[in-house]
């Protein structure tokens, strides 16, 4: 789901997985980091700043991971871009569609326990939750 959208990056909310709260990607059509201009990093730096803030206000985020991971192009024989993972933490649990939210492993790496079925974070909001996830987070949005 299209959350922004300019001629140097388009923000995704990741409605297919919402195991942290305003999780969503941040994507360039460059292939390599080093072929972004300072006006692209500049705008760039705009973009995961206002992430922040929407996270905070609507939901208490506690701290941001955010990460450029380009492996899966090649594992996949696809052509590979610049894009980062915004990954919004939580040191408290979060009370919103009547559940309760907890960040299982707050404080370590997001991946550590991705493959560990007993371990991983689970995504606890149904379709029509992460589309209302989604539409807070569009409406607070301003850049």
């Amino acid at each position: 789901m299209l959350l922004y959208k300019s001629s140097n990056w388009e923000v995704v909310f990741c409605d297919w997985c919402q195991e942290f709260i305003g999780y969503c990607s941040i994507s360039s059509n460059k292939k390599n980091l080093s072929n972004l201009t300072p006006e692209e990093w500049q705008e760039l730096g705009q973009i995961e700043k206002e992430l922040e803030r929407v996270c905070k206000k609507l939901f208490k985020t506690t701290m941001f991971n955010f990460a450029c991971l380009m492996n899966n192009a090649y594992l996949d024989k696809t052509e590979p871009h610049v894009h980062f993972h915004f990954f919004p933490r939580y040191k408290k649990k979060i009370k919103i569609f009547n559940k309760t939210y907890v960040d299982k492993h707050f404080g370590y790496n997001f991946w550590k326990w991705a493959l560990d079925d007993n371990q991983q974070q689970k995504d606890i909001f149904t379709k029509e939750e992460r589309l209302q996830i989604f539409e807070l987070m569009k409406k607070e949005f301003k850049i």
